[in-house]
């Protein structure tokens, strides 16, 4: 339901285009206990969005605000936990000592007296030992190695980024054989040719995009205007997708200087 309800969004961009360049998104600073030291940490939690968020950049990433965002990602000062700001706590008490033995080595590149001073790239990796106590399965995970190919990408380290989105890309196709009713295969292709296209794979990736053409969109619990909207803004995606990739033929690629293609 919600990634039909993002979808059902992305239909009206155009229409709130012209008005939402003067829209900014704001956040607000508020205190939190770690749940592992008991350490007051002050993080920025979201104050307000609106929908011009879905018109950025990182949407040929599939990917939006917040996790586009490095304020998203909270790092206690002083044992460095670091989670989703949704998570940092809500942590299961019955993962706590675990997940303590899991960071217990961590060492951050340098001191800070506020978390976004260290960068995103760094939290990820430590949030990556913190998540992977917590049992999350295969949709958490591919998109958070989305998550961590768009930030490397964003550093300007592109081994790196490509690695993570290497191991998204292998749990798209993974997700695409297993057919689970739950999985809109539609969407699963969409992104897997947006992962094949940031991995220099535009053959595959228009292969990709021309299968969730042909494919009609499926959401568990979605009634028919929903689907409608949604089959029409993803198609409309991919359309514009293959079309800046042809445009880009002798130009540079989509690019992670900004998260994707234009502006």
């Amino acid at each position: 339901m919600q990634i039909v309800r993002k979808w059902t969004l992305l239909c009206a961009v155009v229409a709130v285009l012209s008005i939402s360049s003067q829209a900014a998104i704001t956040w607000f600073p508020k205190d939190f206990t770690c749940p592992i030291d008991g350490e007051k940490n002050t993080f920025l939690v979201v104050g307000s969005y609106g929908s011009y968020i879905y018109s950025y950049p990182s949407r040929f990433q599939f990917l939006f605000f917040p996790r586009t965002d490095s304020p998203t990602f909270h790092t206690c000062k002083k044992c460095s936990l670091s989670t989703f700001m949704w998570d940092f706590d809500k942590l299961p008490k019955d993962k706590l000592p675990a997940i303590k033995e899991a960071i217990k080595d961590v060492r951050v590149s340098k001191a800070f007296k506020e978390y976004t001073e260290l960068p995103v790239v760094e939290r990820l990796e430590i949030m990556q030992k913190v998540y992977a106590v917590m049992e999350k399965d295969d949709t958490f995970w591919e998109d958070f190695y989305r998550i961590k190919g768009y930030h490397y990408g964003k550093a300007g380290d592109n081994e790196r980024a490509a690695e993570a989105r290497r191991k998204s890309l292998e749990l798209l196709q993974t997700k695409i054989k297993a057919d689970r009713a739950e999985d809109s295969r539609k969407l699963l292709y969409y992104v897997s040719g947006a992962m094949r296209h940031f991995l220099n794979d535009d053959e595959g990736a228009v292969a990709d995009f021309e299968k969730a053409r042909a494919t009609k969109y499926a959401a568990k619990d979605a009634d028919a205007e929903e689907l409608k909207n949604a089959e029409a803004g993803l198609n409309s995606r991919i359309d514009e997708y293959i079309e800046l990739m042809k445009s880009d033929d002798k130009k540079p690629r989509f690019t992670d200087k900004d998260g994707g293609h234009g502006h």
